[in-house]
This record gives C-alpha cells, sequence and structure tokens, in this order.
C-alpha cells in the first residue's frame, strides 16, 4: 500500500510518545496507556530504560539476577549500570525451564531486578503463566521488579496474544514489532509496566532522545492498524520452517536440540570437541552461511540460528551446516 504524506511528518504532538500509539498497544495488551512507553529505539533502548528505571536510587552493587543462557547485553546492562550480577541458571538437561527452588535461593534483600526472556533467547523455550507469577511474587517479597523482554512471544501464532505483564503488579515488559514481525527497520520498541516505573523511563529518555521520531512512531501506528495482515505473512513464513527444522534434527543426529513450539530461533549443541566459533567461522568461510557462536550467550559449545527466511534459504543453509560438521 502506498504511503501518503501524513505518514512521514517530520512532527507530532508528542509528550512521552505518541498517543494514537500507545492507545494502539494499550489496546492490544489490555492495559491503560499510562501503563506503555513507546521507545523509538527497538527491544534493546527499552531493555535499557527497563533496567535504569528499576535500578534508579539504588546504591552501587545491587543484585541483579539474569538467565544464563541469555541474550548478552541483558547481561551487560546491569553491569555497566554498576550492579552485581548473579545467574540463574536454565540449563539444556532441564528443557532450560526455570527452577523456582533455584530462583528462590538466589533472591536475597539486596536484590532489586530480576531479568529473563519469554520466550528464551536462545533457545525458543517458553516460561508458563503460572511460574513468570510466582516469580513475580517472590520478587514482591523483596520489593524487586520482574523485567521480561518477550520480544519473541508473539512468535507463538496459535493463540491469543497475551502480554507477561499481566504476571504481577511488579512486572516490566519489552517487546517490538522486529522478531515476530520482521520490521526491523522502524525500531518500534516499547515498555509496559507500573505507571510509576513507566513514567521514571520517560524521565530518563529525556536525557537520551527526548522525543521519539515522528515518522517512526506514525508508520508502526500503520502497522498496528494492519498488524492482522503482517501476522499472517510472518506466520506463512515461519511456521513451515519450524516444521523444516524439526525434520532436520530428527535427520541430523550429531546435534541435539531442543525444537521450541515457536519463534525463529533455535540453540543446538554441537559434539563434544567442537566449538561454536570454528564451526560459525568455517560455515561463514565456506559456505556463506551465518550464525551465531554460543559465547554470546555464555554456551561455546552451542550455536544459535534463525529460522525466519524464505524455505529454500533455510534449507540450503541447513545443509551446509550438516556439510560444516562433516
Amino acid at each position: 500500500e502506498r504511503l501518503r504524506a501524513a505518514d512521514v511528518v517530520t512532527q507530532l504532538p508528542v509528550r512521552y510518545g505518541f498517543a494514537p500509539l500507545r492507545e494502539a498497544i494499550a489496546r492490544r495488551y489490555r492495559v491503560g496507556a499510562e501503563r506503555v512507553f513507546t521507545v523509538s529505539g527497538g527491544t534493546s533502548l527499552a531493555n535499557w530504560l527497563a533496567c535504569a528505571a528499576a535500578l534508579h536510587g539504588c546504591p552501587p552493587r545491587t543484585e541483579v539476577i539474569v538467565e544464563r543462557p541469555t541474550y548478552e547485553p541483558l547481561l551487560q546492562i546491569p553491569r555497566m549500570l554498576g550492579h552485581t550480577v548473579r545467574r540463574l541458571e536454565r540449563r539444556f538437561a532441564d528443557g532450560y525451564a526455570i527452577d523456582l527452588d533455584r530462583f528462590r535461593r538466589l533472591v536475597s534483600r539486596r536484590t532489586r531486578l530480576a531479568i529473563v526472556t519469554n520466550l528464551h533467547n536462545p533457545s525458543g523455550t517458553r516460561i508458563d503463566a503460572d511460574t513468570l507469577a510466582e516469580m513475580a511474587r517472590i520478587m514482591a517479597g523483596v520489593r524487586g521488579i520482574l523485567l521480561v523482554d518477550e520480544v519473541y512471544l508473539e512468535c507463538l501464532f496459535d493463540e491469543q496474544t497475551a502480554s507477561c505483564v499481566h504476571a504481577g503488579p511488579n512486572v516490566i515488559t519489552t517487546n517490538s514489532l522486529t522478531k515476530a514481525y520482521g520490521l526491523d527497520g522502524l525500531r518500534a520498541g516499547w515498555m509496559l509496566g507500573p505507571p510509576a516505573l513507566v513514567h521514571r523511563a520517560m524521565l530518563i529518555h529525556d536525557l537520551l532522545g527526548n522525543n521519539g521520531v515522528a515518522p517512526g512512531e506514525q508508520l508502526t501506528l500503520r502497522a498496528f492498524e494492519r498488524l492482522d495482515a503482517i501476522r499472517a505473512r510472518a506466520q506463512a513464513l515461519l511456521v513451515p520452517n519450524l516444521a523444516r527444522v524439526r525434520r532436520f534434527f530428527e535427520d541430523e543426529r550429531r546435534l541435539q536440540a531442543l525444537v521450541p513450539d515457536g519463534g525463529s530461533v533455535v540453540f543446538p549443541r554441537l559434539p563434544a570437541g567442537i566449538e561454536s566459533d570454528a564451526l560459525a567461522d568455517h560455515l561463514v568461510r565456506e559456505y556463506s552461511t551465518l550464525v551465531v557462536p554460543g559465547r554470546f550467550f555464555q554456551s561455546p559449545r552451542h550455536f544459535r540460528f534463525s529460522f525466519g527466511m524464505r524455505g529454500a534459504q533455510l534449507v540450503r543453509g541447513l545443509r551446509h551446516i550438516s556439510r560444516a560438521l562433516d
């Protein structure tokens, strides 16, 4: 559909986000608009703002719990802010499930924030609603916040979108239109959470970018108005590819993988003696095929690859992985 001049205006009546866009996001996730902050920087900037807001006023070396393995920026943000990170192990042998007893033992009176991804980045595993609610209750016991990066969650196309923000009154979530919908160039991110924390994130953003990007927020609103069609396109791409990935691992016995129920990434484990950096280097050099070495997720024996591409490209890439293992 052709863009109109109104879609690419350079100024909007904006105060902490374009109001029609905030309202569209609020309707989709069934929250009040005062619990929404749109971020022209994607989920990555939204995560930074959420951490800064949750940890505002905390003394240095306040404890922050971060899952392992995880998306590396989620590990580095609290460290950059001067705080102590404790790791919540999500083990391959357990299907990367959250062990609530392990989580309880990590939480102390010095804990202010816990960070997880759902769907899990890098494995694609889902945290169920009851587990998230219990994590939020545990954090509430020490007046802490649970931050959930749910940027992959909408890749579960067979059910109604339900944000993790509903797991508890002390939950912040971050999201964007990038992973499930492929609209990376918009940098259309947002955070949902308690109104006081959302407002604090807005004030922190004043120091970084002040207003959002007017054409981006306008185009993001147009995307939300057409999200059913965009969602159908993404579903038509990812669902058949997930089946291709599942068949690949049934045949390729040298790799161990927990194939997720949805999402667009998978995190296989290599045979002993093969480092993922060596595999990644070989793949790009010999086959022009890109995978992400596991060291970026603190798991050097694993690698992550995406299946958000045309089916023929995916089949070719999977064939290259097997040849590289040969």
